[in-house]
């Protein structure tokens, strides 16, 4: 019994195998579905798959590549090609998704009067923040948040900078020194700008 033959809905034409049949009918429908599309559109469907990739599970190829750029943590995109034994496109593939998952830096740098790609783990830091009390009835809660940084509420930053051979100079300030060390004993630092103004 012979195979009934399938009709393509784009050119209407019959087929034994409509799976293998190249419809241009259907390239060119298709085609003009696409041009249709605003700059906007698809530049706002790249964003999405970009998003897409960047929040996605890595594939094992991909931790490979991400494993050896650890190993190395700073490594140039010609030896990671050796290294992974990857094509070139298929490696700047995964280097684009590890990028977008924040993985790893690419910079391109000059080497030997050509452009050159080096690739640098971002190392993942561990960071404990402390709650604090803040009493917000207290007029000074904002200073007690910053632990009373001189800076902001010193009289003199319009004078300060770092050419001063004089105090106005954050590179030797006595009350950011003082700030500094009252903050690392865990003390409270307090500064009477209108005690030193007076005196000035």
């Amino acid at each position: 019994m012979a195979k009934k033959k399938e009709v393509c809905p784009y050119c209407g034409n019959s087929f034994a195998y409509l799976s293998r049949h190249k419809c241009k009918v259907k390239e060119r429908i298709e085609g003009s579905e696409e041009s249709d599309k605003s700059d906007v559109e698809r530049r706002l469907e790249r964003i999405e798959e970009r998003k897409k990739e960047g929040a996605r599970s890595l594939r094992k190829d991909e931790k490979m590549v991400l494993k050896i750029i650890n190993q190395e943590k700073d490594i140039f995109f010609h030896k990671l090609l050796e290294l992974t034994n990857k094509k070139r496109m298929e490696l700047d593939k995964i280097l684009g998704t590890l990028y977008l998952q924040d993985k790893i830096n690419i910079n391109r740098e000059l080497l030997e009067a050509s452009w050159v790609k080096r690739i640098t783990i971002i190392e993942k830091i561990d960071v404990k923040v402390k709650d604090i009390n803040v009493n917000k009835n207290n007029n000074d809660f904002i200073l007690d948040i910053f632990s009373h940084q001189p800076c902001l509420t010193c009289p003199f930053t319009g004078k300060c900078n770092n050419t001063n051979l004089d105090q106005f100079n954050p590179l030797h300030c006595p009350w950011l020194t003082e700030w500094v060390k009252t903050s690392l004993e865990g003390q409270i630092y307090k500064t009477n700008f209108e005690e030193i103004q007076s005196d000035k």
